[in-house]
């Protein structure tokens, strides 16, 4: 009796975090640059089994016999898909088209990767983004007027000073990990690379296997409304499913005792 009520527990907590994960997901619909993430489930004794090195095919000659006692959610996957590109009318809004990320650097000199290309230009020349942190490019704009900036698919950068010359001020790069699905996503929205995704790749946008950098547009959010709303509804169920299985064996808990007394 005591099982059914920590594998009742176990799918209680398992589909609260996948709600967990829908929520978020819409919550950031509107949000430039956002990556869905979807959860994924696992028999709970078999992934301890697992992480102990005991045998777990049932075919072997097992000393444990396998027995599920409950589910586990996976760590959050996160799904890289295109979103899609929305026009602006700012110069310094860049969509990435394809595979690739900024680089950006925080005060202290951490590196940082995002999707999301909605830069600025701050007192001293250097691009932002609106948390204040670096654009990682060779050139600033100084001395150029910021709304005459051309930007290239291939990451070239022209600007036009106050005489209405031409500056050619050099490339935006693009960088790529052999896993993303490795980044870590920390409090802020930016990508942080780990042992998982590897080192990033910098390249020159348009190369073999790296996306295009699109000037006047921002990449939206991949989220995909109609199936977060039936993911809501089948962990719902799920969730419901679970708590009625630790309300039946209450009950059946109570009958047992009952009939003892």
């Amino acid at each position: 009796m005591s099982r059914s009520f920590f594998n009742a527990l176990s799918g209680i907590n398992a589909y609260q975090g996948a709600l967990q994960q829908v929520a978020d997901n819409v919550a950031n619909l509107n949000t430039h640059g956002y990556k869905r993430s979807e959860v994924s489930f696992t028999e709970l004794l078999y992934h301890q089994l697992h992480d102990k090195r005991f045998a777990v095919d049932t075919e072997t000659d097992s000393p444990l016999p396998i027995i599920g006692k409950g589910t586990h959610m996976y760590p959050v996957t996160r799904i890289y898909e295109q979103g899609p590109l929305q026009l602006s009318d700012r110069p310094l809004d860049l969509a990435i088209e394809g595979r690739g990320f900024f680089r950006v650097l925080r005060e202290d000199g951490t590196e940082t990767y995002t999707r999301r290309g909605s830069f600025y230009a701050d007192s001293t020349g250097r691009i932002v983004t609106d948390q204040g942190d670096y654009l990682d490019v060779g050139f600033d704009l100084s001395g150029v007027i910021s709304s005459s900036l051309v930007v290239g698919p291939g990451g070239q950068v022209i600007g036009f000073d106050s005489e209405g010359l031409p500056l050619e001020l050099g490339n935006i790069p693009l960088y790529t990990f052999m896993n993303e699905g490795g980044l870590h996503k920390d409090s802020s929205g930016l990508f942080i690379p780990t042992e998982a995704s590897g080192e990033p790749q910098e390249s020159q946008p348009g190369a073999e296997g790296v996306g295009v950098i699109r000037q006047y547009h921002l990449e939206g959010s991949n989220v995909n409304l109609a199936m977060e709303m039936v993911n809501l509804i089948a962990n719902q169920r799920a969730l419901q499913a679970n708590v009625r299985s630790l309300i039946t064996a209450d009950e059946l808990k109570a009958l047992t005792l009952l009939a003892r007394g």
